[in-house]
């Protein structure tokens, strides 16, 4: 088999889903290891097997991805005449499971790297560019990330390739959501929807429902972020997708949440999240699930659904604390200056009832804190900060 035939082959399969992307990489590795194969294709079998098991996100396939990774490393390291571009991707799928793992140290600098060995190749550039504007993303810096994804979507017009180009909008539309400029986002994806259809492309039609879908729970349009949501869910299969699936119900209960379906958005995350990453143990997940579960405790509270009394305040309290340890210990502090805040919501219902000042400080330090965190993050400025900010007043002026 060419590269060039290999590369063509996994591109189709991958527009079709990850579970026909990882069984065509399967089998393209196990013939390569009765026959002699050329470099290029055997050492891209491993990386491109080894990113679809990485995006995954279960355990026992990052452990094997690792492992494929070090396979097609060490066949580069055996052959000193091998090209630039293929270390350049061996460099891409590297950061791409440190990312995955919750590191984000030097890999910056290493994709840098990668993308000066790139230089001759606009489609490589692009890819290393996405990465580099996804980093900076993460680390709340909305501008070095913007200006990388639009150098990689400049490329890709020159390039005339419309699903490499709608890519770019769904990576843009992230951004857009990011800070909040929620119509920019809707019409890039719109845009990604309407060529990802044209195409046939099912991932990139997956990324672009995925994003509608968040820009309609952001605007509260809760019933059409719920029909967006399922038509996702549908595009996706079990097990290869499980955790996909599973922050997808995390939508869809939170859009359920946000239309009052309070009982319906409770059993979404008790039947069809929590479950899908326990079975894989993805604590990064889990955390997330426990926050909304939290905040569903808290709006049962508001509605009267449950009495508010010690037993019904520590469950909510529970779930938000293991929340809040797990988003900490994975660095991610925008989501626990989050569950501050909701902590602090929590506290706040007790403003007239005999746990006054049992609660009273406690929301007065979660507060504080999420306000220090924020500050930390450079979002002091934000829409969230104001809202922390305001209630964080009404408490120290007594209208607890």
């Amino acid at each position: 088999m060419k590269l060039a035939e290999f590369l063509h082959q996994g591109q189709q399969l991958r527009r079709q889903g990850r579970t026909f992307a990882i069984a065509y990489f399967e089998q393209c590795l196990q013939d390569t290891t009765n026959i002699s194969e050329d470099l290029g294709v055997s050492v891209r079998i491993l990386l491109d097997l080894a990113l679809e098991l990485i995006s995954t996100k279960h355990p026992e396939s990052l452990q094997r991805g690792e492992n494929l990774i070090q396979q097609a490393a060490e066949k580069l390291e055996q052959n000193p005449t091998t090209d630039n571009e293929q270390r350049a991707y061996l460099l891409y799928v590297q950061t791409n499971l440190v990312f995955e793992l919750g590191g984000l140290t030097d890999c910056l600098l290493v994709l840098e790297n990668a993308y000066q060995l790139y230089q001759n190749n606009p489609e490589g550039q692009s890819l290393i560019d996405d990465a580099i504007g996804q980093s900076y993303l993460q680390t709340n810096d909305p501008q070095s990330a913007l200006n990388h994804f639009e150098r990689s979507l400049s490329l890709r017009l020159e390039s005339q390739d419309e699903c490499a180009i709608a890519k770019s909008y769904t990576y843009l539309g992230q951004l857009y959501l990011a800070i909040e400029d929620i119509s920019q986002a809707v019409s890039l994806y719109q845009n990604a929807l309407e060529i990802a259809l044209a195409n046939d492309d099912r991932a990139l039609q997956l990324q672009a429902l995925k994003g509608l879908a968040k820009a309609a729970i952001a605007e509260t349009q809760w019933q059409t972020a719920i029909n967006l949501i399922k038509e996702a869910i549908a595009l996706l299969q079990e097990p290869v997708d499980t955790i996909e699936i599973g922050y997808l119900y995390c939508d869809l209960g939170e859009a359920l949440l946000g239309d009052r379906q309070i009982e319906q958005s409770l059993l979404c995350v008790r039947v069809e999240v929590l479950p899908r990453f326990r079975d894989y143990q993805y604590q990064k997940g889990i955390a997330i699930a426990k926050h909304l579960r939290g905040r569903i405790y808290v709006n049962r509270l508001i509605e009267g659904l449950d009495s508010l009394d010690e037993d019904a305040i520590e469950t909510a309290q529970d779930s938000l604390l293991d929340a809040s340890m797990g988003f900490e210990e994975f660095g991610m502090m925008f989501d626990y200056a989050k569950t501050l805040y909701d902590l602090a919501c929590l506290y706040q219902l007790c403003s007239n009832s005999p746990f006054q000042y049992q609660y009273q400080g406690k929301a007065l330090r979660s507060l504080e804190l999420s306000l220090s965190v924020l500050d930390k993050l450079g979002m002091s400025s934000t829409k969230f900060a104001l809202q922390v900010d305001e209630l964080l007043d009404q408490v120290m002026r007594g209208k607890f």
